[in-house]
Parts: structure tokens; sequence; C-alpha cells
């Protein structure tokens, strides 16, 4: 807690971004929580500490097996290095300094699936000190296509300069720690601490659980897609809400008050037409 840089925003002089790390590990934890949210602190307790047991059994196993089968780099970084060599093809690079590396990699413009135009974009990239103007390796820990664009027309590996955070060895290491089983309770030591009481004030009488709230994040702007292909906000309002069933705004799958979409009254339709001819 006493490193402030290394977990706050307003501390992070050297634009390592640590918090986003944090954050996504506080939404990794909300996730496996979601159901269990309503019990007691001791079974939420248990039912964490024997779910980490397992996934640190689970995941040392798998980060074995990719050892074994020769891996180098972990799958999610793995995945994306193959995405950055594939972008890397359609990249023009200009050599301005081969002493320290400097190249100036264009970004060919093209037509998003959602139709989007975006034009081309130049970008400065210095192999010696692993930078590009893109601001990815910064941000990420990690290369971008520009950066592979850049060393293959150097002909230089550019996998030596991957942090080995990324690893498989590292990835091994990561979930080699082990938990220790919980004795039996008529073996633990005596316990002459302070002794807690439950404000009955507080006790939840009604049947079912409490009713969950979600408070809204920064997160929570971020614009993204529906499955439709529409683009919205994960944040809407309930007129822009889209339905399952439908594909209509202003309502859910559950509230639909069209049975039948507008496919399917075509379809229908078209059924229809061909009994009462054959009739």
């Amino acid at each position: 807690m006493r490193d402030l840089e290394k977990w706050t925003r307003a501390h992070d002089a050297g634009g390592w971004r640590y918090e986003f790390q944090c954050s996504n590990m506080a939404e990794s934890f909300n996730k496996l929580l979601l159901g269990i949210r309503g019990m007691p602190v001791n079974a939420i307790v248990q039912f964490t500490f024997y779910k980490l047991v397992a996934w640190f059994n689970d995941r040392h196993a798998h980060a074995l097996q990719l050892r074994s089968d020769g891996e180098i780099w972990a799958p999610k970084p793995k995945a994306h290095l193959e995405k950055a060599r594939e972008r890397a093809g359609t990249h023009e690079v200009a050599c301005f300094d081969h002493a320290t590396g400097t190249y100036q990699v264009e970004h060919r413009g093209g037509t998003t699936s959602d139709g989007e135009v975006r034009e081309s974009r130049i970008h400065v990239v210095v192999l010696q000190d692993f930078k590009c103007t893109c601001g990815k390796p910064r941000q990420y820990h990690f290369v971008c296509s520009h950066l592979v664009a850049a060393a293959r027309h150097r002909n230089y590996n550019i996998e030596r300069r991957i942090p080995h955070e990324f690893s498989v060895n590292t990835l091994v290491n990561t979930w080699s720690p082990r938990f220790v089983p919980f004795r039996d309770p008529g073996e633990w030591p005596p316990y002459d601490g302070p002794k807690y009481i439950a404000d009955p004030a507080y006790r939840w009488n009604k049947r079912g659980s409490r009713q969950r709230t979600r408070h809204r994040m920064v997160m929570d702007q971020i614009p993204g897609r529906t499955r439709r292909g529409r683009g919205t906000p994960f944040v809407t309002d309930p007129e822009q809400y889209e339905c399952g069933k439908c594909g209509r705004l202003g309502h859910n799958s559950r509230s639909c008050h069209w049975q039948i979409s507008e496919v399917g009254l075509l379809v229908y339709s078209i059924i229809l037409y061909f009994v009462v001819s054959y009739i």
C-alpha cells in the first residue's frame, strides 16, 4: 500500500498504468462472485478459497502442457503477436536511421465492417528503444504491428524485445504456488481474540436474496456493438434497448409483444400463400 505509484492513477508518473491491471483483477473477482454475493461472509470466503485452489491446479497443468508442447508465449500474447504480424503485411516502411532503428511506418486506411472510414496514419518506430508513436508498446508493454513491420524490414527478431512476463515459463511460475488444506476444526488452536456479534437490525428478513445494484464506472461508457451490428454504448437508455426476438429498440425479449419477428412474419405469409394457393 505504500507504493502508491503502482496502484493509483494520480501517482502514475511513469505512465505504466498499473491501475488497469488492478481494475481487471477486481472485475474478474466480481464476475466470479456474481452468484454468491447474497450468501453469508463465511460462505463467500470458503467459496473463494476453494475456487482459487481449483484455478491454480487447472491453470498450472495447462501451463505445463504448453511448455511441454514447445510453446514460447502464453496463448493471449501469442494471439496478439500473430495478429500484429498479419497487420504488418499491409504497412509501408521507410528507414530513416539504421543505427538507432528509426523507421517511418504508414498504416493504410480503409473502411471497417460497420462502415467507418479510417484515414491512413504515419507512425515513427524506434527499434532500439522499443517505441512507437501509436503508444501501444508503452501502454501494453507488447509489440504492435508497426514494430513488427519495421523489424521485418530490417530482418530483426522482434520477439527478443518482448518482456519475459508474457512467456510460458512465467505463466508456469505464476500458477506454481500451492495452498495448504484446512485441518479439522477440532484441531484448531484456541482463539482468544475479540468476538464479533452481528447487529440484528441489519438482518435480512425478507425472502430471497438482496437486490443487487451495479455502480457505473468509466468503462461502462466505452462504445461497443450489439450482436446485430448496431453501434451503441454499454450503458444505454431504456429507450435504446434492443430486443433479442424482433430486433426492435425500446424493449427487451421479456417485454416483447411481437411474437413473430419481421422475417418470421414474412416467411409465415409466404407459407400461408402457398397453402391457400394449393387448396
